[in-house]
């Protein structure tokens, strides 16, 4: 029972003692533009508070705004060609079979309402 209670205690304290430098943060985001901005400014007040921050940018490197300083790492991942064309091919399936379903249930509406 003691073991428990020494446990949990030990569990509360220990995130208190652990030097900055062993909390490591990675954030990512796959858009550029306002997704870019968001993520700076959550890895900014991490890294302020002592947070060792790594940006993971799964993306061109032209849709990330100009910044003049940042403080923590930015990495630029791009995918392989092969996992581009699927997600390319899949994307393109979802928007056609949303179009042509959009578009039937608009004639089935008219049809219905005539």
């Amino acid at each position: 029972m003691v073991g428990k209670g020494m446990l949990l205690l030990a569990g509360f304290l220990l995130p208190g003692f652990l030097l900055s430098e062993a909390i490591k943060i990675l954030t990512t985001f796959s858009l550029g533009g306002s997704h870019y901005l968001l993520q700076d400014r959550v890895s900014q007040i991490l890294q302020d508070h002592g947070y060792n921050v790594t940006m993971l940018f799964y993306g061109e490197e032209f849709l990330i705004p100009e910044k003049n300083e940042i403080s923590y790492n930015v990495i630029s991942w791009l995918p392989p060609e092969n996992h581009r064309k699927d997600f390319n091919n899949s994307f393109d399936f979802f928007v056609t079979e949303g179009t042509w379903s959009a578009q039937l249930v608009k004639h089935l509406t008219l049809v219905l309402m005539s």
